[in-house]
């Protein structure tokens, strides 16, 4: 199923997927070798606090349904369900179709540029 939707037909994107995704890899060619680690690190970090967000959202949406079923439930289930919510929450953010850390990182990289700006005098 490797980045297909439901019935293994293509997952869709929006139409400025493509575009979206090239700004939020996008690191200004003036960038020192500092700045462009600092902001590898902070995209590292938008999708890691993306992936936490989905696994709360996964989380929720699994108290929805009912228990019950087939294996009968118990701790090792439970451990089961909150790895699989894990995997699934790194995947989803992984892909970026949500566009949470995309939105962190632009915000907080156009922050960091800009102190980073003020700190060298006004030069970029």
């Amino acid at each position: 199923m490797n980045g297909s939707g439901p019935g293994g037909q293509p997952a869709m994107a929006p139409a400025n997927a493509g575009a979206a995704r090239k700004t939020f890899n996008a690191v200004p060619e003036n960038a020192t070798d500092r700045q462009k680690k600092e902001l590898a690190r902070l995209k590292k970090l938008a999708v890691d606090y993306e992936s936490l967000f989905m696994k709360e959202v996964v989380s929720a949406m699994r108290k929805s349904v009912p228990k019950g079923g087939a294996t009968g439930g118990g701790n090792a289930e439970e451990i089961y369900k909150s790895m699989l919510d894990d995997h699934m929450a790194a995947n989803m953010a992984r892909r970026g179709n949500s566009g949470i850390a995309r939105a962190i990182y632009n915000k907080l990289s156009k922050t960091y540029l800009a102190v980073e700006a003020a700190k060298n005098g006004g030069a970029k």
